[in-house]
Order: structure tokens, then sequence, then C-alpha cells
């Protein structure tokens, strides 16, 4: 982890003016096509969420915005981010999980449905990793083409996590996937520029597994 110094930063005006704003998050959603990820799934045992998610890292990774945090001294750039995502249980409802991440797709999407296992039937929500400031939370709702959501919020000052959420991926002519993606981040640590690059990121990452092996 890396310690900004203010003094030389150059977004500490804007970290100033928006750090103390009673909802500081902003909201970005755009369309993605996952045509190449679509098909990898299907000529592989990879999974589409672990695939999905695993790109969406990559993509934050890449992102030096998405790497800041807000804490008790101002801000810090986290060497990589770690996926806070939920799971759903056999009674319906849904519990939190973490997954480390790490380069490796299949690796990656094997250590991710251990995690999702230990969390899911668990009698009380998992919280235990909330105290770290690498995290980035993840929300999949499968179920509904979205354009765009609202996230739940405890009013924590220091809260800086960036949320990242994808809709039902549909197939909007034969053989052409899309998804709704949507970014919220904090004002003063990012701003529209670096939602686009994110954006690029994700799109750039999904198009190169169109060369992945599987």
């Amino acid at each position: 982890m890396e310690r900004i110094d203010l003094s030389t930063w150059a977004r500490r005006p804007h970290y100033e003016f928006f750090r103390g704003f009673e909802r500081p998050f902003f909201d970005v959603a755009t369309r993605i096509d996952l045509t190449p990820l679509v098909e990898l799934t299907r000529r592989s045992t990879l999974r589409l969420f672990p695939s999905l998610l695993h790109s969406v890292c990559v993509a934050a990774n890449a992102t030096d915005a998405l790497r800041l945090r807000l804490d008790d001294e101002g801000v810090v750039r986290v060497a990589q981010v770690t996926p806070s995502f939920t799971v759903m249980s056999d009674r319906g409802t849904f519990n939190y999980a973490t997954a480390p991440f790490t380069d490796d797709l299949a690796r990656f999407s094997r250590e991710l449905g251990e995690h999702a296992d230990r969390s899911r039937n668990l009698p009380e929500l998992f919280l235990g990793d909330d105290h770290r400031l690498d995290l980035v939370y993840i929300t999949s709702m499968p179920w509904l083409d979205f354009q765009s959501i609202s996230h739940a919020f405890s009013g924590q000052p220091l809260d800086s996590a960036p949320r990242i959420a994808w809709g039902k991926v549909v197939e909007v002519e034969p053989g052409r996937h899309e998804a709704t993606f949507q970014l919220t981040v904090h004002h003063a640590l990012a701003d529209g520029r670096d939602a686009a690059i994110f954006f690029e990121q994700l799109n750039t990452r999904i198009q190169a597994l169109a060369d992945h092996p599987g």
C-alpha cells in the first residue's frame, strides 16, 4: 500500500472539495459487448460469473483511480483490488464473500468457488473483511437487464470502495451478447475520465478473450 502525498497530488483540490459531501459517489453505466467471453465459456469449462468478475478485476487494477482509498490520514493506493461479491444461499437469501485476485483465470475461478461455498450458507452475514481497504464491492443481477441501479450506503465518512454492478447477459442479435455495467466511485478520488478508462480497460480485456485458450 502506498500513501499519496497530498501536497503534490494534482487531485488535492477535488479531494478536499468532494470528501465532505453527504453523498460523494457518482455513477456511470454503459453497455459492454460480452460476446468473446460468452463464447469462451461455451468452448471451455469456465463459468460466466467468475470469468466476468476476473475481467472486471483486471480492468479495475489497470485503472489507477479505482485503487485509491480514503483512510484516517488521507489517501492511499492499494497494490491490487480484492472483490467482495454476493452469493445466493439455499434459503433464497444472499451472503457476502471475498476471494483473492490472481492473473490466472482458471485459478481465480476455482478459488472464487471455494470462497463462495464457505460463505453461502453461513447463518449470519459474513462481514469479516469489511475493514479491508482493497475491496471493490460487486453486484450481479442475472435476472434483470437493467439500465442503472442504486446502492445502499452505510454513511461511514471513509467509505470509498468502488461499486461495480452488472445485469443480465442478453443476446441482442444472433451470436452477439451484451450486458449493462455500472461503476460507482468516490468523486474525491475519481472523475468521469477515470470511469471511461475503466470501461475501456474492461472492453479491451473482454475482447482479448477471443484468443484465450480456455
